[in-house]
């Protein structure tokens, strides 16, 4: 069936920014052995998960059973801000993927285009916005928003069956929220590049 709907991620798929989102991590704790394994250890099991995920499971791991709630969610927010401040410059700044705006603009004028990314919704607005990217997107959705619900909501909004949506990510997280709704996905990879999608 033709696709009226198209809805991308963001990091990894429209800019080169993974690299940069998992350095910035260990630029917030110590250098030493014990830091770096907790963080790479927590990286590998929870690197689609947002950030404030991510930085709970450091923060538990490394303080055991010592951290109450409320120092928790303090030290949360604390990193958080760090984090934000290192990454939204650089994905502000970094290389799109490969074609990415001569794909956003060919597809736009066939598509209603949609971004869903586990960034924060309002720096993931931003870095969009310094972009001049933000008149492609219908929409614009990141965390708190699940994946998977977003989709149901976009599907919901057009009025469309998900026969008639395509998910376009790089991460398991995309492929596992297409298939929630029943819809197709384009993986993005070394293979498989945006400019694929104006074949």
């Amino acid at each position: 069936m033709h696709k009226k709907v198209i809805v991308f991620d963001f990091d990894g798929t429209l800019i080169d920014s993974n690299q940069l989102k998992h350095d910035a991590y260990f630029k917030l704790f110590p250098l030493d052995g014990f830091h770096k394994k907790i963080v790479t250890e927590v990286l590998n099991e929870y690197f689609e998960e947002s950030r404030y995920v991510i930085l709970s499971e450091i923060i538990k791991r490394l303080n055991s059973e010592t951290i109450n709630k409320d120092e928790l969610s303090n030290s949360v927010q604390v990193l958080a801000t760090k984090y934000n401040d290192v990454v939204v410059d650089g994905a502000k700044h970094c290389k799109e993927k490969p074609g990415a705006k001569e794909v956003l603009e060919s597809l736009n004028k066939r598509y209603n285009l949609y971004l869903n990314s586990t960034t924060p919704e309002v720096f993931l607005k931003d870095i969009v916005k310094h972009r001049k990217w933000e008149d492609y997107f219908c929409d614009i959705f990141g965390y708190p928003n699940d994946k998977a619900s977003v989709l149901f909501g976009i599907i919901e909004r057009e009025s469309i069956s998900p026969d008639e949506l395509l998910v376009v990510g790089d991460g398991k997280s995309d492929k596992d929220s297409a298939n929630s709704v029943k819809c197709e996905f384009f993986q993005i990879n070394k293979d498989s590049t945006l400019m694929a999608l104006l074949d």
